[in-house]
């Protein structure tokens, strides 16, 4: 098939299985934003934005001094990346258990991880002076059923440098500050120093290089006015070359629209699949496949001194939630400027691979039940007045189903006291399937459970001892088909 110049033509494009069924991927906010490891990836707008953004715009010049003597070019020769194992990491991703990787490829500040040839600005000439993302891209292909996912923030680089008030832009002005410099035009990219045509087709470059040099399975780009007039010729043009140079090499790729802060999906709600920032304004149903991207860091994307992060228990909670609705996750590390992972992310993937490692079959290549989750929905929610999805204090009540080939899974977010679980889903006389259930069993554990219905609940009696932390998944096999719906 080959996809023409429309949206109506890229919509008919198809979600691969693989990724309907690989459920869990990975990538990194990583760049010269980590080398002042203060505020958050967001260093090189909020260092120049004294009102909006004043801990950030007085750590500068307290640490670095005046952006005229220290611009933000000036982090990239100490982002050396003198730490970084693409290998070390691909083993690392693997053994998580995650199905696509890769890294973002280029952030707001518009400074590339990769050895391009479209723009000076990038880690293969500058700082590592190496081709990051393609030597990590060449160690996960050492798994040959490792998927590769290309994440692009650039769209909102143009203006992103500047103080959002004009009292900041005279003052920029007058002290000489380099994002209004003639020299640096092609960096900080703004309506001072440049055009935004010359911007969108350098943009538009950048992804088609990617696309041809490295041949992601997945591209996601972060929020943007893709549907501008100005800039939706050129995005059409961009997903119908990604397409087609897939199925010219007889690939299935993907793209994922994300839904950002506008309220507004990037592109047409019918196209890619869905993907929705730390599950904001994500509704507990959707009637097609989405996927969370969530940070692994408790307080930013990129790596900050002092922050924390989340537990495996929290995420791998996250993951089995999101499955059991149809979705998926894409969690983001946080490594230090040297390309090295804090002990806490380290320990936390591993923890989260050895989980998977025992469960994966609750997980991986299912699909949605007819009934998605039996336990209290408030806590999950955030009151924030774009509320997101948080599981810190799911506990045994929390159930979730995910199904695959007439065998049910029952995955209970926490560990019973009791040593009992009631599932009210599967009481006596529920339609789970044509003849009823034949057995139970845990995931992972051989001894074989006691289990009892009646017309209150499911009762299932955990064995003595555990196969592991977090979450416990039952395997229920039936008599019957399977009712799905």
């Amino acid at each position: 098939m080959r996809y023409e110049h429309s949206w109506d033509s890229l919509i008919e494009h198809p979600i691969p299985k693989w990724l309907l069924d690989g459920k869990f991927g990975i990538y990194a906010h990583w760049g010269p934003y980590s080398v002042p490891a203060f505020g958050n990836e967001h260093y090189g707008k909020r260092m120049h934005d004294r009102r909006k953004f004043s801990a950030v715009y007085e750590h500068h010049r307290r640490t670095y001094g005046n952006p005229a003597q220290f611009g933000y070019k000036d982090f990239i020769p100490r982002f050396k990346a003198e730490k970084w194992d693409p290998d070390a990491w691909a083993q690392l991703i693997h053994d998580s258990g995650a199905k696509f990787a890769g890294l973002c490829v280029i952030h707001h500040d518009g400074f590339a991880m990769w050895h391009t040839k479209v723009n000076r600005w990038n880690a293969g000439n500058m700082g590592p002076k190496r081709d990051l993302y393609g030597e990590l891209v060449r160690a996960l292909r050492a798994y040959p059923e490792m998927r590769i996912i290309a994440a692009f923030h650039h769209f909102r680089t143009f203006d992103w440098f500047l103080p959002e008030d004009d009292e900041g832009i005279s003052e920029g002005q007058a002290e000489g500050w380099d994002i209004f410099d003639p020299e640096y035009a092609d960096f900080y990219w703004n309506r001072y120093t440049g055009s935004f045509e010359d911007f969108l087709a350098q943009w538009q470059a950048k992804v088609r290089e990617v696309i041809d040099t490295y041949d992601p399975d997945i591209l996601w780009f972060d929020g943007g006015k893709f549907r501008e007039a100005n800039c939706e010729d050129v995005v059409i043009s961009t997903l119908a070359y990604y397409f087609n140079q897939a199925e010219a090499k007889g690939k299935r790729v993907e793209v994922l629209n994300k839904y950002p802060g506008t309220k507004k999906f990037n592109f047409p709600r019918e196209f890619g699949v869905l993907s929705f920032e730390e599950g904001r304004d994500r509704p507990a149903r959707i009637d097609r496949p989405w996927i969370d991207d969530l940070k692994i860091s408790n307080d930013v994307w990129g790596y900050v001194e002092g922050q924390t992060y989340k537990t495996p228990r929290e995420i791998l909670c996250c993951l089995v939630d999101f499955v059991s609705r149809g979705g998926g996750l894409l969690l983001s590390l946080s490594p230090r400027a040297d390309g090295s992972l804090t002990p806490e992310q380290v320990d936390g993937l591993k923890e989260i691979g050895a989980w998977l490692q025992v469960n994966g079959e609750a997980i991986y290549g299912t699909r949605p039940w007819k009934i998605h989750a039996e336990g209290d929905l408030e806590k999950l929610r955030t009151k924030a007045r774009a509320p997101r999805w948080k599981f810190t204090e799911c506990d045994s009540s929390d159930i979730r189903f995910t199904a695959r080939e007439g065998v049910l899974y029952a995955i209970a977010l926490g560990h019973s006291e009791s040593g009992t679980y009631r599932i009210e889903s599967l009481r006596a006389g529920a339609e789970v399937s044509t003849e009823g259930i034949a057995r139970i069993a845990l995931v992972g554990a051989e001894e074989p459970l006691a289990w009892t219905q009646d017309e209150d609940a499911l009762t299932i009696q955990m064995p003595s001892r555990f196969p592991h932390r977090h979450a416990y998944a039952f395997r229920i096999d039936v008599n019957g088909p399977l009712l799905m719906q």
